[in-house]
């Protein structure tokens, strides 16, 4: 019998808690048990921890051995974002930022050409807007 998951972006699959288990796993960045998880995400017991990690697993974005269950690389949406510090940055910000830094500091030379600094300045934005809407719809899976 196929997974639910199964040619699916993990993040459409996934209810709101159980994402943030997967979250949680993945910003740990190393093996979680099952008491641990419950006392981290505040559950009542440790069946219902143990069936969100098993759920992970089915889907394949968790894996199980003798140390507990560790998270697998991110896919689908979840692969368009870094996590730093414990936060999941899409990977978009990063060209944005770079891409504001770089209009300003060419908007600042002499002799610079408008027509890059409104090229580069379109570029931005679209790609801010990238950002802001991929952040949008990850939060949005959150709250589900």
């Amino acid at each position: 019998m196929p997974d639910e998951g199964e040619g699916r972006d993990p993040v459409e699959v996934l209810a709101g808690t159980s994402l943030k288990v997967y979250l949680y796993v993945l910003a740990k960045g190393d093996y979680v048990g099952v008491r641990e998880l419950q006392r981290a995400m505040g559950f009542k017991s440790p069946s219902t921890a143990r069936h969100h990690l098993d759920r992970l697993v089915e889907l394949g974005l968790l894996e199980k051995d003798s140390r507990g269950y560790r998270a697998r690389s991110p896919r689908g949406l979840l692969a368009e974002f870094r996590l730093i510090r414990g936060r999941l940055l899409p990977k978009t910000a990063f060209l944005a930022a770079f891409l504001a830094g770089s209009t300003i500091a060419y908007a600042l030379l002499p002799g610079r050409d408008p027509v890059a600094v409104i090229i580069l300045g379109i570029a931005t934005i679209l790609e801010a807007v990238n950002a802001w809407n991929l952040y949008s719809t990850l939060k949005k899976m959150l709250r589900r």
